[in-house]
């Protein structure tokens, strides 16, 4: 299984009835060539840094939607973390990563307005020591079907270490990584373990958000197909020419 991690909570009740046999979802991999494609990068030029430390900040993301009961209905996905900083604890514990999230999934609109994706510097100094930007409260959403939400993620480390984050999109995520990321979610958004279904992908480079929602939305129709249910309509992806201002690399 790739970037994208599909797990439920396992019932503690009597087991659920035999289903159709799960396929395996689709791969990340096939939606990044395609997303690039269509988006020229631009990358921050490399400066030397003041000192001797060498510190970069990298922008990630992460995409998530949640899956309610056998008619795969939606449910609000842009609650906080409990507690706030819960992705820094599994970033830490699990790869050995210091990062700075939101306490809660952002809207898109909300997402490509986020300060700390240009700037990593001000997101590490607006978490405090905390590891977390508190943010507002949403605006109440009104829309039909299931939603999605995008979790801003920055990633500080030492440039000699850049080549580390490809631990966080290897085929081979560690299992117990993958169940506590996901535990994040279901808690966060308050879903009944056996009875719902958190669905996300990711930590992937934020400019690479659109391939992520593309994901998203192929995993959402393959439950929906699992379900017996029609797939709601797709997640929409930001516009090109936003993305493209997105810098892969930032000197701190």
């Amino acid at each position: 299984m790739a970037a994208a991690f599909l797990i439920t909570a396992a019932r503690v009740a009597e087991p659920p009835p035999a289903r159709a046999r799960r396929s395996r979802p689709p791969t990340f991999a096939s939606f990044v060539s395609a997303a690039r494609s269509r988006v020229v990068v631009k990358k921050i030029k490399k400066k030397s840094p003041a000192g001797a430390s060498g510190w970069r900040g990298v922008p990630l993301a992460l995409v998530v939607t949640a899956l309610a009961g056998p008619r795969r209905e939606a449910r609000d996905v842009l609650r906080a973390f409990s507690p706030t900083w819960r992705l820094r604890e599994v970033f830490l514990d699990h790869f050995s990563l210091e990062v700075v999230s939101t306490d809660r999934p952002l809207t898109l609109v909300e997402f490509m307005a986020w300060p700390g994706l240009a700037d990593p510097a001000w997101a590490f100094k607006s978490a405090g020591g905390y590891g977390v930007v508190l943010t507002k409260a949403p605006a109440e959403e009104t829309s039909e079907g299931p939603r999605f939400g995008v979790v801003p993620v920055v990633v500080r480390l030492m440039a000699s270490d850049l080549d580390r984050l490809s631990e966080l999109w290897a085929e081979d995520v560690p299992e117990v990584a993958r169940v506590a990321l996901t535990t994040a979610f279901t808690e966060a958004m308050n879903l009944i373990p056996g009875y719902d279904r958190a669905v996300w992908s990711g930590p992937r480079p934020a400019r690479d958000l659109n391939a992520l929602i593309n994901h998203l939305n192929a995993l959402v129709t393959d439950e929906c197909a699992l379900a017996g249910v029609d797939a709601p309509r797709k997640f929409p992806f930001a516009a090109d020419q936003r993305m493209a201002a997105i810098p892969s690399v930032v000197t701190l």
